[in-house]
């Protein structure tokens, strides 16, 4: 952010250089009135600039408000013709005796200005499209490069993926007739573990892999909690082959089932998922566990708001809430790809 204005402060300095260089030229030395206009000029232009650079273009890349570009537009067009006029026809006239248009006609002082408050919107318009695209492809950059590292953290803490499922495997068949229980909670989670090293090589995968996982998750902890663990699941739609990107709802889940008291029968955890046609909506609530807390509580959904925000940038919308000793997590995604 500070690199970026940098360049901001050094473009407006090599600016201000050059029209005061091209007043001394043009006034063949220094002139005081030339130079008073001169100022007034770059003072408007400079003000301008940001009217439109933070009240338009801005808010628009960000969001996509409309809104926004309308108002700030208008607002910067009024600025520029009414900032100038007051400094230059009013306040000028009053302290130093002179203004800068012997032609009283607002008509044609409204046009002259207009064209060009037009022309330094325009050229805030450049440098927000070009800023957000330099900040869009840093973001792609950093998700690679985040990736890359993620799997080969993953790498160097597996001695042999295949060594580890292996032995999941033979414990599965060692337990199966002693205690299909366990070897069903085995089971699924070599699943879960198969699962979360292939789906980091993917760039998106079926919600339905996604919903798999959840409920492997979930069942482990109903057998390990027996009559003590409650949780309502439920699946609206039926549109599950539409992908998303791999990983994302665990972080949510995980942190109600370490937070959250879900040993109540009375007010079970409860997750939705809704998809629909290029939407997709997951909510998830539980009741808050005030006696267990932990310091590296709200790091995962912390990596989770930053990922939603670097892979799904103005295609999502999360709402996390905590009210009532209730906390609730609403995830929305455009899906459409």
């Amino acid at each position: 952010m500070n690199k970026k204005y940098n360049w901001h402060f050094i473009s407006w300095s090599i600016y201000v250089i050059y029209q005061y260089a091209e007043g001394i030229i043009e006034d063949k030395g220094f002139d005081f009135q030339g130079m008073a206009l001169t100022s007034s000029y770059i003072l408007t232009t400079i003000l301008t600039f940001y009217v439109f650079y933070f009240g338009a273009w801005k808010p628009y890349l960000k969001n996509g408000n409309k809104l926004k570009v309308i108002l700030g537009t208008v607002m910067g067009l009024i600025f520029f013709i009414t900032f100038r006029h007051i400094l230059e026809e009013k306040v000028f006239e009053a302290v130093f005796g002179f203004g800068n248009y012997r032609n009283d006609d607002l008509w044609y002082y409204f046009l002259d200005n207009v064209n060009r408050a037009i022309f330094v919107g325009g050229c805030s318009l450049v440098v927000a499209l070009l800023e957000n695209k330099y900040q869009l492809e840093t973001d792609y950059l950093q998700v690679i490069n985040e990736k890359s590292e993620a799997e080969m953290s993953m790498l160097r803490s597996q001695l042999n993926p295949h060594f580890l499922f292996n032995t999941l495997s033979f414990l599965h068949t060692k337990t199966f007739k002693l205690d299909p229980e366990l070897a069903d909670t085995v089971l699924k989670l070599s699943d879960m573990l198969r699962y979360s090293l292939q789906s980091s090589k993917a760039d998106k995968v079926a919600i339905k892999s996604e919903i798999e996982l959840l409920e492997n998750y979930i069942a482990i902890f109903q057998n390990r909690f027996a009559g003590k663990f409650f949780v309502n699941f439920e699946v609206i739609g039926s549109q599950l082959q539409q992908r998303i990107e791999p990983l994302l709802l665990i972080p949510f889940v995980e942190n109600t089932f370490k937070h959250g008291i879900l040993s109540d029968a009375d007010t079970p955890a409860a997750i939705k998922l809704e998809i629909l046609d290029g939407q997709f909506r997951f909510s998830c609530q539980n009741k808050i566990n005030n006696y267990q807390k932990d310091p590296g509580s709200g790091i995962g959904l912390e990596n989770v708001k930053r990922r939603l925000k670097l892979l799904y940038p103005e295609r999502h919308d999360l709402k996390i809430l905590e009210e009532d000793a209730i906390f609730s997590v609403e995830l929305t995604l455009d899906i459409n790809d």
